[in-house]
């Protein structure tokens, strides 16, 4: 069997301000609150049927949000609400009230797409994958900071603020080719959360990005999606939901000692199957 990863290298350190945004399934993160203080510009990669984090970041502070993801669009929600409110009508006569509950919730959530986003109230939703290229498809971080954010070179006026940019990333497998182009904007980046998936056969390209990404950020929390499984003969989870804070923003870092997940602040993604607990000491 190859060599597994090492979860203690991933310790993160203590920080007393940490908070979720999010719902309390999948969808929610934590962060800590010099974060969200800091904040100007939220990116988010990866929205799918779920924008609570968005929406509850927002509601702690007034940013500017820019969402990216191709594989949604105003009518692929609306053919998913008329989907989902025939399936909640089919379980209501079975009185599977539970199960329609759920449905409902997330007829309102897809509704809501197009009030939601809307360029008025500084809230954009690009209809593209991120990428290393730019065309139909892709965006590239270099087009996002340079222009998209109207970022100029150093030796320019330069209007992003440093530290005034928070990053979530949910964009399956990607985040491995897509974070190392984060590197000629770190000073910008006040932290990042993030989804790694499939560690069970992408061990190299996750060590390789968190070797990048602990140049120049702490790790503060980390939580296993249980979504996915036990990598098979070990207790390494194969899904890692991982934040980020630039270390410009900590003085005399110290590694926590708590038990994860944090109780009150952790939540399965899963509500169904029992949280992964995650052993950073022993």
């Amino acid at each position: 069997m190859k060599n597994m990863y090492d979860l203690k290298k991933y310790r993160p350190i203590h920080l007393d301000d940490l908070t979720r945004l999010g719902r309390n399934e999948d969808g929610g993160y934590v962060l800590s609150s010099r974060q969200i203080d800091k904040t100007e510009i939220l990116l988010s990669f990866g929205i799918n049927d779920d924008w609570s984090f968005e929406a509850d970041f927002l509601k702690r502070k007034e940013v500017k949000l820019y969402a990216f993801d191709k594989s949604v669009s105003y009518p692929f929600h609306v053919r998913k609400t008329i989907k989902y409110f025939f399936k909640s009508v089919f379980y209501t006569l079975l009185f599977r009230f539970k199960k329609v509950k759920k449905l409902i919730k997330i007829v309102y959530i897809t509704s809501d797409f197009k009030k939601f986003f809307k360029p008025s109230l500084n809230r954009f939703f690009i209809r593209k994958f991120l990428g290393h290229i730019d065309d139909e498809t892709f965006i590239s971080f270099g087009t996002i900071f340079k222009e998209m954010l109207a970022f100029t070179p150093p030796t320019h006026t330069d209007n992003i603020k440093d530290l005034s940019v928070f990053i979530k990333m949910d964009i399956e497998k990607w985040e491995y080719s897509a974070l190392p182009d984060i590197e000629p904007f770190i000073e910008k980046i006040n932290g990042l959360a993030v989804e790694f998936h499939e560690l069970y056969i992408a061990q190299k390209r996750f060590e390789d990005v968190m070797e990048l990404l602990s140049k120049y950020f702490y790790i503060v929390h980390v939580h296993a999606n249980n979504f996915g499984e036990l990598i098979h003969g070990s207790n390494l989870p194969e899904v890692l939901e991982i934040t980020f804070i630039n270390k410009a923003l900590v003085e005399n870092a110290v590694l926590s000692s708590r038990s994860y997940p944090i109780e009150g602040i952790d939540f399965p993604n899963n509500s169904g199957k029992e949280d992964i607990k995650l052993d950073f000491v022993s």
